[in-house]
């Protein structure tokens, strides 16, 4: 391998997950003496283990470009593909050869065609190869499933890869979870690998300071703002859960209350009702650096993450593999991606029996209680996980999926 090629339209500051993740790979193939480039999104203000992106993309992936209610689909895949190709157009074609590899680790069908478009303009063979992680079943989303026509999304994924695949037979498309590869493969009828999310964070959080002492437990929920995490259950299970004899504090980070006050603002002013009421309640606003972000998780006695099963019954969760790693007790939704990999792993997760806010309340209660069992669980397992979900795994596994240049396996 020449050079490896990262090309992450999620890169942008130190919001999120994606520079935690975008880091570890680069590390990993710093460790391997492979050279790798990265291009981020426009405005990036970030670099990755030393490595400054080169601004390239305009506009988030999940970007709409649709105006009409029936044919929604059909204009965002016309019009983000369109926009997405003129981004990777900028890139000079004279950096690529046969011998790199493309990686996308963020990418929805709405730009996987303009991958196919824009290695098709380039002479054959001086393609390189292309891996696609494909994250997000986003036609199963929610909102999406109360627009008309959605069944076209799937259709265009298929479509995408496969016109991705006529151009570079050189591709790996890629999931994150068992369930979503499974899901990919049924759509596209064509071979999806299962890699792991490489969010271990275990040397960070030994970096932070050590948590103060308290008698009363801290429970912590972070990450992005959305219903699809459940923070619309975060009132009725504070307020259930205060009430408990192990008296925990809550700290809930807000990541982007602007964004999510149309959907949230209800939940959002009972939860600044609850944090203005007395001791039991922070917020935390706004994004937070990784300092700030892995002090938080670091804080935690539980991680609290009422996560939707109709998105995450298939797709991963950053919050839930950093923690995981970091060997935390983790109290998640039934049906879940974290439900399974806690009981595979033999963490010190607990899954609520419904996804109900009274439901995971009470999984709390059982988490504050056995609070002493569980975290030596969640010692013990975290090892495993964290040297199976790492980006050592991730290259290795993706490095051997590429195939060879045709002049390569001539020789």
């Amino acid at each position: 391998m020449r050079q490896v090629h990262l090309c992450d339209p999620q890169l942008q500051g130190e919001g999120g997950h994606y520079l935690t993740h975008d880091t570890q790979l680069v590390r990993e193939l710093q460790r391997r003496g492979i050279p790798v480039s990265i291009y981020s999104r426009k405005d990036c203000t970030v670099a990755c283990a030393g490595v400054k992106p080169e601004p390239v993309f305009s506009h988030d992936i999940f970007q709409e470009a649709a105006t009409d209610a029936q044919v929604w689909a059909i204009e965002n895949f016309q019009n983000v593909n369109q926009a997405f190709l003129a981004d990777l157009c900028q890139i000079d074609p004279a950096r690529f050869s046969a011998d790199d590899l493309v990686y996308f680790p963020n990418l929805l069908q709405n730009q996987l065609y303009a991958v196919a478009l824009w290695l098709g303009r380039m002479p054959a063979g001086q393609r390189p190869a292309v891996a696609v992680m494909l994250r997000y079943l986003n036609h199963a989303m929610d909102y999406v499933q109360a627009r008309a026509n959605k069944e076209h999304i799937a259709h265009f994924y298929r479509y995408a890869a496969r016109a991705l695949y006529g151009v570079q037979p050189r591709t790996v498309l890629c999931a994150d979870t068992r369930e979503l590869a499974m899901a990919y493969q049924k759509i596209m009828t064509l071979p999806v690998l299962e890699l792991p999310n490489p969010m271990d964070v275990s040397d960070l959080l030994a970096n932070t300071a050590p948590r103060p002492a308290s008698a009363r437990p801290t429970v912590v929920y972070q990450g992005h703002t959305s219903a699809l995490r459940g923070l619309h259950f975060l009132p009725e299970i504070i307020e259930r859960c205060v009430k408990l004899p192990a008296r925990p504090r809550f700290i809930v980070q807000i990541q982007n209350r602007e964004t999510a006050t149309a959907q949230l603002g209800p939940t959002l002013q009972r939860l600044d009702q609850l944090a203005a009421a007395g001791e039991d309640v922070r917020l935390v606003n706004g994004a937070l650096g990784s300092a700030e972000y892995f002090s938080l998780l670091g804080e935690a006695d539980v991680i609290l993450l009422p996560y939707s099963p109709t998105f995450y019954g298939h797709g991963s969760s950053g919050v839930f593999t950093e923690s995981a790693s970091a060997g935390k007790v983790i109290v998640v939704s039934p049906g879940t991606v974290p439900a399974r990999q806690g009981r595979e792993y033999a963490l010190g997760v607990v899954i609520a029996a419904q996804w109900t806010p009274k439901a995971m309340a009470e999984a709390v209660a059982v988490a504050l209680h056995d609070l002493p069992a569980l975290q030596k669980k969640a010692d013990a397992g975290a090892p495993r996980f964290r040297s199976e979900q790492c980006a050592r795994v991730l290259w290795e596994k993706l490095l051997a999926a590429v195939p060879k240049p045709a002049t390569a396996r001539a020789a």
